[in-house]
């Protein structure tokens, strides 16, 4: 799954909302989420979206791997990859 996360950069040119997000962190207890579309294998660093239990305050941006799992964020292993918008109504539908 991770050999098919774009490099870095690879979706530059992709509106946000269309972006494929490929892997979903989180830590819910606290209603944290990343999503990442992204990802440098090597740096162990990810391009994505953070939201931290904040709508008004979520953004794009870069993210560290280790850090969120340094930070207690674990991987949704039953996320499947869709675009941005679809994450988005995902999420709502969760949170309901």
């Amino acid at each position: 799954m991770v050999e098919e996360i774009p490099k870095l950069y690879e979706t530059e040119e992709i509106p946000a909302e269309k972006k494929i997000i490929y892997q979903k962190w989180e830590i819910p207890q606290i209603g944290f989420y990343w999503f990442i579309a992204e990802l440098d294998k090597k740096q162990n660093l990810a391009f994505g979206y953070a939201n931290l239990n904040d709508d008004n305050f979520a953004e794009w941006g870069y993210i560290s791997i280790e850090e969120l799992m340094d930070n207690g964020a674990s991987l949704d292993r039953e996320w499947k990859p869709c675009t941005f918008d679809e994450a988005q109504k995902r999420i709502r539908q969760y949170q309901r």
